[in-house]
């Protein structure tokens, strides 16, 4: 549910249809050869434009464009408004992308703000023609109205800065840390206080890069202004983009909004910059490098394609509505996390923390790779021998323990995390072990069948994964059907959009419906839970396929009763789908 328009290709009809999916099979091997396979392919695309091959390490591949550097001091005494030390930092724009400025966050809000009008009691269709008299902003209106108010608050600040000169371009990192000791002082105070590189570095702490950017930092805040020189011409206008599309920024409004801590609380800092430092390393990697530049080709990478690389992540962040994207996110979360009741402070930063977690624990999940040998002629004689090469395992993965491209280990747990997240991978294969007593609903609602289970009652576990609580389907139908009347009806300040929007559903259900509509169930618009099976024409599996189908209806009578396999037999020779439906059990409690 978009809050604005901005033409990009995340606004395309395959984009807005898409799901992720969800593979079942019943042999070890497909979850590994999937994974690797679509990877591959995913990768190959990706990289269209660049001239390395499939092996390059990680650097020509285009990673670590966002990383921490240093370089050496050139001379013995610091510019102005730098901190002093044998090294310092060689590019604070990396930095600023995981400060969760205050400031800019107020500033930068898309989110449709008004009047909050108590919730309709009319129906559905209603509701919809009600309203339908508001569009979504145009993101280059979005960005004029954000610039404007940027530009007020900044005024002071550049009111005293040169007029002549060479630019001055650490104006793009200052101005926002000037801003916040101007506004928000405390919080300041607690970014570089003495927690603060444990919250800005994503719980890690350690690395001379973080600590001699926010010696830069303070170095910076201390001198002020006067340290700086003229400002560039398109000050108000990147900063703009910061405040709309700067992860930490989205990060700090979805918190709040969804937990209820004003935006500049400790709580709300220090877990935005956490997810501010997991979204800095996510699009460091080469994979999501590709995708954010387009499969640029090698040049790109040199040192002018690295200094800009941070714009066109906050641009890539833009257009694809990052602010939406993570506020869905952060309410699902919440409800999965078990957080229904946020009464007390304490409970409130408690579901920030665990939020923030689950965010950046997703954001982190690292390359993996399989091992495959390729047979070839033996070089000296007749025969065969296997070359031992690595295949990456990023856009798909397989569900179990993950052997990482750098070494070490991803834990089944980190596997689920991510694939429970908007973010990669965007497929799961996995054999039986995943299809009992786990959600993987919060992104996905298709399941593939790669082979048919042998009874309907493992059908209707695998396909139960993604048919749950507010699952992918159900939201994807409820901002369909009722997301113009939340653009249209407005939110009131710091309130949940989603909130918001399933209080629509509730007002808009039918004289019929009853407490499963809208939560489990929400059959008006696009999406229902896909059943993908790819069945060779002629094989066992296609002459099974009916069968089971039938099957699979009268184990749903069937549910909860001794001897499930007699039952359904017997049903299932002697009644027909009509018959059966009239013998269905009605669980659900009353209306009244």
């Amino acid at each position: 549910m978009r809050y604005y328009d901005t033409g990009s290709v995340y606004e395309s009809p395959q984009a807005a249809g898409f799901t992720k999916r969800l593979i079942f099979s019943g042999w070890t091997v497909v979850p590994k050869v999937v994974s690797s396979l679509v990877s591959f392919e995913a990768e190959r695309q990706a990289f269209a434009g660049r001239d390395h091959n499939y092996t390059a390490d990680y650097a020509h591949r285009g990673g670590g464009r966002l990383d921490l550097r240093t370089t050496a001091r050139t001379s013995a005494e610091p510019r102005p408004g730098e901190a002093s030390g044998d090294r310092r930092a060689a590019a604070m724009t990396a930095f600023i992308l995981t400060w969760p400025s205050p400031s800019l966050a107020e500033l930068g809000d898309p989110r449709p703000f008004g009047t909050r009008p108590d919730p309709p009691s009319h129906g559905a269709a209603e509701l919809g023609q009600a309203s339908a008299g508001r569009e979504r902003l145009r993101v280059s209106e979005l960005m004029d109205n954000v610039e404007a108010r940027v530009g007020v608050a900044v005024e002071s600040l550049v009111r005293s800065a040169p007029e002549a000169g060479p630019i001055d371009r650490r104006w793009y990192w200052a101005a926002p840390l000037l801003l916040d000791k101007e506004l928000h002082p405390s919080a300041v105070d607690i970014l570089l206080g003495p927690d603060g590189a444990y919250y800005l570095g994503g719980g890690s702490s350690d690395g001379q890069g973080l600590h001699a950017h926010m010696a830069e930092a303070r170095a910076m805040i201390d001198r002020g202004v006067e340290a700086l020189g003229r400002p560039p011409d398109d000050l108000t206008e990147v900063l703009a983009e910061l405040a709309v599309g700067g992860p930490a920024q989205c990060a700090s409004r979805s918190i709040n909004s969804v937990v209820g801590l004003e935006i500049p609380h400790e709580g709300v800092l220090a877990n935005a910059a956490w997810v501010g430092a997991a979204f800095r390393n996510f699009f460091s990697a080469p994979e999501t490098t590709a995708v954010v530049v387009d499969g640029e080709s090698k040049d790109g990478a040199g040192h002018a394609g690295v200094a800009r690389y941070w714009q066109e992540v906050l641009r890539h962040c833009i257009d694809g509505n990052l602010q939406a994207v993570l506020d869905e996110h952060s309410h699902v979360l919440r409800d999965w996390l078990g957080f229904l009741s946020l009464d007390t402070e304490d409970q409130r930063v408690e579901a920030a923390d665990d939020i923030a977690y689950k965010l950046a624990d997703a954001l982190d999940l690292r390359t993996s790779s399989y091992r495959v040998d390729i047979p070839g002629r033996k070089p000296d004689g007749p025969g065969v021998e296997l070359h031992p090469h690595r295949m990456r395992s990023r856009f798909a993965v397989a569900f179990g323990h993950q052997t990482l491209d750098e070494g070490g280990e991803a834990r089944i747990e980190a596997v689920s995390k991510a694939f429970n997240s908007p973010f990669w991978p965007f497929v799961l294969a996995s054999t039986s072990i995943g299809q009992e007593g786990l959600d993987f609903h919060l992104w996905c609602h298709a399941v593939v069948h790669w082979n048919l289970p042998s009874n309907p009652v493992d059908l209707e576990q695998r396909e139960g994964r993604v048919h749950r609580y507010k699952g992918h389907a159900v939201r994807r139908n409820v901002a369909a059907t009722l997301g113009s009347g939340l653009v249209d009806a407005g939110l009131a300040a710091g309130a949940d959009p989603w909130n918001r929007l399933f209080d629509l559903a509730v007002a808009a259900r039918g004289p019929d419906d009853d407490e499963m509509v809208p939560y489990w169930v929400f059959h008006r618009g696009p999406a229902s839970i896909e059943r993908l099976m790819p069945n060779m024409p002629f094989s066992r599996e296609a002459a099974a396929l009916p069968v089971l189908r039938k099957t699979l209806a009268a184990y749903r009578l069937a549910f909860g009763q001794p001897r499930q396999e007699e039952l359904v037999e017997l049903l299932g020779q002697n009644f027909t789908k009509e018959e059966l439906e009239r013998l269905r059990i009605d669980l659900r409690p009353p209306l009244s």
